[in-house]
């Protein structure tokens, strides 16, 4: 847990000559169900989570953008008139971000950024969206301009497109900014429209397992994955009067052109995309009424598809949700994130939650030389952002 009054205080030692004027906020998410779907133009259903980062922002009387982090032992420095080629590293996420702020109206003025999260990088829980998102909530709040949720989370995913090199979809960016505690977000990646369905008042849980198997998604797989499905969409806007996105489709209509697309290996991806996009219509529907072994049955599908069709499980993440879901209570458990590792999201009766500790500390752990963290979270609040008293 981040202690706010440590964070400013460090601030004040860092930079001695800057006061710390605002304080940002911004939550790491879980995706329910809905994977890989988010830049295809489908339906996703994330949630914030009580992990965020945080960031301390005051302005500089120079034009220079100096940003620090609990994290790393390395300073990113720019100037901010002339940001120049994306940074390696952590530092890439910030010059992105002001960038993209800058093409919206921020002015090109100095700032003192100070960082601390606890959201672990490389599992999947979108650390990157959490400080992409804490950085321009606390640089408007300094500067302005005036923006939307919406437009603040797309120059955040602009940034990561641009600066990062991940062609990441809209979904991580609109839960950290949008969420609301208390509910799950069903959002509509096409056009950003979203509604906040009410976590059920039950004894059911949301538990989340790291598997401790890093995912790192600017090595090309994840970019891989984009492209396939690109070029399956090109190919169907051609040759389907009926298509207009992968939300339109179903598998009897893929079927149709099945033969022609080539490789097999594109049609799975497509196939996966389809089946996904149901899956969270009928997860959506399931949350409201409070079946969760209807949900649950379509989160092991859904993990099932991703692991088969769309190739991005791998043997330690199938272990885990397999060890999982053998715990009586447990209702479903599936890959959450991008994949190639990271976590694994569960949904069971609060009776089980210490029993998918124990079974993942007898039977996970052991095999692969890990501790694997496991967290029990309710969806929380989004982003936010405050004046700090000078």
């Amino acid at each position: 847990m981040v202690n706010v009054k440590t964070l400013v205080e460090e601030f004040r030692r860092r930079f001695p000559h800057c006061t710390p004027e605002v304080i940002a906020r911004a939550p790491g998410r879980v995706n329910l169900i809905g994977e890989h779907v988010d830049y295809n133009g489908g339906l996703v259903m994330p949630f914030a989570i009580p992990l965020a980062t945080w960031v301390v922002a005051g302005r500089r009387d120079d034009d220079r953008v100096v940003a620090q982090s609990l994290q790393s032992k390395e300073a990113v420095q720019f100037d901010a008139h002339q940001i120049g080629k994306p940074l390696i590293g952590w530092g890439a996420y910030v010059q992105g971000v002001l960038h993209e702020l800058q093409v919206r109206g921020l002015p090109r003025n100095g700032i003192n950024f100070l960082i601390n999260s606890d959201v672990p990088s490389g599992a999947g829980l979108s650390s990157s969206a959490a400080l992409e998102a804490a950085v321009a909530l606390a640089a408007i709040e300094l500067f302005g301009p005036r923006l939307t949720h919406d437009e603040i989370a797309d120059a955040c995913r602009a940034a990561e497109h641009d600066f990062a090199l991940v062609p990441c979809g809209i979904m991580d960016q609109i839960a950290s900014v949008c969420s609301r505690s208390d509910h799950v977000m069903l959002l509509n990646c096409r056009n950003g429209s979203f509604e906040h369905i009410p976590w059920p008042r039950t004894n059911v849980r949301i538990t989340v397992v790291d598997s401790r198997s890093p995912h790192k998604l600017s090595t090309g797989d994840y970019a891989l994955r984009v492209r396939e499905c690109e070029l399956v969409r090109s190919y169907l806007k051609e040759q389907a009067n009926w298509f207009v996105g992968f939300r339109e489709a179903s598998l009897s209509r893929l079927a149709v052109h099945g033969s022609k697309i080539h490789p097999t290996i594109q049609l799975r991806r497509a196939r996966h995309v389809i089946t996904e996009i149901a899956r969270v219509r009928d997860a959506a529907d399931a949350l409201r009424r409070g079946d969760f072994p209807t949900l649950g049955r379509l989160m092991n599908e859904s993990h099932q598809s991703l692991a088969e069709d769309y190739e991005v499980s791998t043997p330690q993440v199938d272990a885990l949700a397999d060890c999982i879901r053998k715990v009586p209570g447990v209702f479903g458990a599936r890959l959450t994130g991008a994949g190639f590792g990271g976590c694994v999201v569960a949904v069971a009766e609060q009776s089980a939650v210490n029993a998918i500790e124990s079974a993942v500390r007898r039977d996970y752990d052991p095999h692969f030389g890990v501790t694997a963290p496991v967290w029990t979270w309710h969806p929380s609040e989004g982003a936010t952002v405050q004046r700090l008293d000078t």
